[in-house]
């Protein structure tokens, strides 16, 4: 009789977990850009890159892991090209070249000069202020990556096809934000707008299209304000 008992309060515990139903949702939507110039090796518009993340308006969202990032320096090129980051996070910039490099931004956002540090060195810095970090290297002007830094845990880049998935977001009011690095202020915030998360429902957004009709790539200059000594191939940028 214990026996049985036994296998049968086990059996409603067993249903009880299996049906229980999961308390966190998945957002997804997917980025379309009109008028790219910007191709992929097969010759598809590259979509990636665009940061999506919701910001909570029932109060302060809770405070992410934030794990180290990483933006290598390998072959005169920082790659990723583009990272997003809760604000708190350290971001490390290893050279993996064979010379040296200066790594710097003074462009908005979190602004530092980590001087000259030679192959096989890393020096790391700390986004604690949220905004957009346009980043360069002051030997090597081609050398551009942008930093996006947020106040939210709630946040996804968009892959080469566009696709885009915030995982793991709890029950609440949210206000939905994108940034695309060549997209006007105007084009953004049109993009933006309210949602409601029900626990254990995900939610599709459909498609966001963001044009890019308008941008105009700007050279910039070295962190002393002055003309890069090579002036051919000068890297470009989105001004803030």
């Amino acid at each position: 009789m214990r026996s049985k008992f036994f296998s049968v309060t086990a059996g409603f515990f067993f249903l009880f977990f299996a049906t229980e139903v999961p308390r966190h949702s998945n957002i997804t939507t997917r980025i379309e850009l009109l008028n790219s110039r910007v191709k992929t090796r097969s010759g598809q518009i590259d979509a990636s890159g665009v940061v999506v993340w919701l910001e909570s308006l029932d109060g302060s969202s809770a405070r992410g892991s934030r794990a180290q990032a990483k933006i290598v320096q390998r072959g005169k090129r920082f790659t990723p090209h583009i990272i997003a980051v809760e604000r708190g996070t350290e971001v490390d910039f290893p050279n993996f070249d064979p010379f040296f490099h200066n790594v710097f931004s003074l462009y908005g956002g979190k602004r530092f000069d980590l001087g000259l540090y030679a192959s096989g060195e890393t020096r790391p810095v700390l986004f604690n202020r949220a905004g957009i970090s346009y980043i360069f290297c002051n030997i090597h002007p081609q050398m551009s990556a942008i930093v996006v830094t947020l106040d939210t845990p709630y946040y996804a880049l968009s892959d080469q096809s566009g696709e885009v998935t915030i995982a793991d977001v709890p029950e609440g009011r949210y206000q939905l934000k994108v940034w695309h690095e060549r997209s006007n202020d105007e084009e953004l915030a049109a993009q933006s707008r309210s949602l409601r998360v029900t626990a254990g429902r995900n939610v599709d957004l459909g498609v966001i299209r963001l044009n890019e009709t308008g941008y105009l790539p700007q050279p910039h200059r070295n962190k002393y304000g002055g003309q890069y000594d090579n002036e051919i191939n000068k890297p470009a940028y989105k001004r803030p």
